[in-house]
């Protein structure tokens, strides 16, 4: 009885395995490739997204299509930022200038006056607006820090233009 039910078992088993092919040899190559297709997938699925999750702090402007005419009215409070040479340190220095006052962009405790000057001229003004005229060479990032210290103070709009020359 033995050799019997090896041979049912061996049967069995051969027809099980084919029942559970697919097909030909496209079929199997095609169902051996599922596995790498999915990886590929999830890869440029990745990189689509990893642009979208990194965040780079900054300030977002929305910028019009036409030539700038907008504008505020010059009754507004008024700062003027110029870059100047340094006379003993070398390299550029930006100069703040407010209510006849010189603030250095790069003294955090003159910021700090600067802001407080900033809060009390706001707490007389009925609109928290300032007009920020700059030198072409005043660098980016002073600019942004002067804006962030307008903010802190409670200014709510700020019209950055140019100086005129």
């Amino acid at each position: 009885m033995k050799p019997i039910r090896k041979e049912r078992l061996s049967r069995t088993m051969s027809r099980c395995r084919e029942i559970y092919r697919f097909g030909g040899p496209w079929a199997r190559a095609a169902l051996a490739a599922v596995p790498w297709v999915n990886v590929l997938v999830l890869v440029g699925l990745l990189f689509m997204v990893h642009g979208r999750l990194v965040m780079t702090p900054g300030m977002m402007f929305d910028l019009p299509s036409a030539p700038l005419r907008e504008g505020m009215l010059s009754d507004r409070l008024t700062a003027l930022m110029i870059s100047v040479d340094r006379e003993n340190a070398g390299g550029d220095e930006t100069l703040i200038f407010f209510d006849d006052d010189r603030y250095s962009a790069q003294d955090a405790d003159q910021l700090a006056v600067l802001s407080e000057r900033l809060r009390s001229r706001l707490s007389l003004q009925s609109h928290f607006e300032l007009l920020l005229l700059a030198d072409k060479r005043v660098p980016h990032g002073d600019v942004i820090r002067f804006v962030n210290v307008a903010r802190e103070a409670g200014v709510q709009r700020v019209c950055v233009a140019e100086k005129p020359e």
